[in-house]
């Protein structure tokens, strides 16, 4: 009689499919891209509230590289 010290396993890519899958349902591809339209035309809408003409650039944020 063999007595296995530990079940067998998958490996890794099955244990990175498994804990992808208990995430639960991802949205759409369409959907992100709808919900990404929807962000970008309010932050436009906003910006020609705030009097700008176009989106802020990085070195308007304080971004340096």
């Amino acid at each position: 009689m063999t007595i296995m010290a530990t079940p067998p396993r998958a490996g890794w890519y099955e244990d990175e499919e498994q804990r992808d899958n208990d995430l639960g349902p991802m949205p759409d591809e369409a959907e992100f891209h709808q919900l990404v339209r929807h962000l970008v035309a309010d932050g436009d809408s906003r910006a020609a509230t705030a009097g700008r003409l176009a989106r802020r650039t990085l070195a308007e944020m304080g971004v340096t590289r």
